[in-house]
């Protein structure tokens, strides 16, 4: 139900939702800010690194370099530079990067909310795939919503199958609900 809610603020009550994530990462930070301190060491032992506001045009060169099918499943905001600048400097976003060579070949984030649950989102360079970089991205974000106390969900196409096997081999995966156009709402706890 807040699922469906959400998604019709976002894309019709434009100002009302503004407002709400405003005050979501605003109340996020202060009820959550001495663990999210300890968001980078969770990170750097996947080897992945906290994304910044100086990595906007990064990620959106990131994105740009990816297939047009691979966002067929993953559209979890906007791709350009401003939007991504906006998003990195919300604290209810925690976005990651993966990188080799210095590049970008990996991007994940949690979208947290202050009452208490999180939603991953990832997604791999096409050409670094099958590489483990999901399974890490996953792991880690088990790690800071476990230590904020934040329950973790993924909503995950069926036919997707990639992301939630990358899922299911390091984390303990359960689906709560079939959503629209075949999403699946699922819950991720560590196995």
């Amino acid at each position: 139900m807040l699922y469906k809610l959400a998604h019709i603020l976002q894309s019709r009550l434009t100002f009302i939702w503004t407002l709400i994530e405003w005050l979501n990462a605003l109340l996020f930070a202060l009820r959550y800010h001495t663990a999210l301190k300890r968001c980078s060491q969770h990170l750097a032992q996947q080897h992945l690194r906290l994304a910044t506001t100086a990595d906007a045009e990064a990620l959106a060169g990131f994105f740009a370099r990816q297939p047009e099918g691979a966002f067929r499943f993953f559209r979890p905001h906007a791709f350009d530079a401003t939007t991504l600048h906006t998003l990195l400097g919300r604290r209810s976003w925690i976005m990651f990067v993966a990188e080799e060579e210095e590049r970008i070949v990996g991007y994940g984030f949690l979208r947290c909310f202050f009452i208490g649950k999180s939603y991953l989102g990832k997604m791999v360079d096409h050409q670094h795939q099958g590489r483990g970089i999901a399974q890490r991205m996953c792991l880690s974000a088990m790690a800071i919503a476990t230590d904020c106390g934040l329950h973790m969900y993924e909503s995950i196409n069926r036919e997707n199958m990639a992301s939630l096997r990358s899922s299911q081999k390091v984390l303990h995966t359960e689906v709560l609900e079939e959503l629209e156009d075949g999403d699946m709402l699922i819950e991720d706890t560590p196995l």
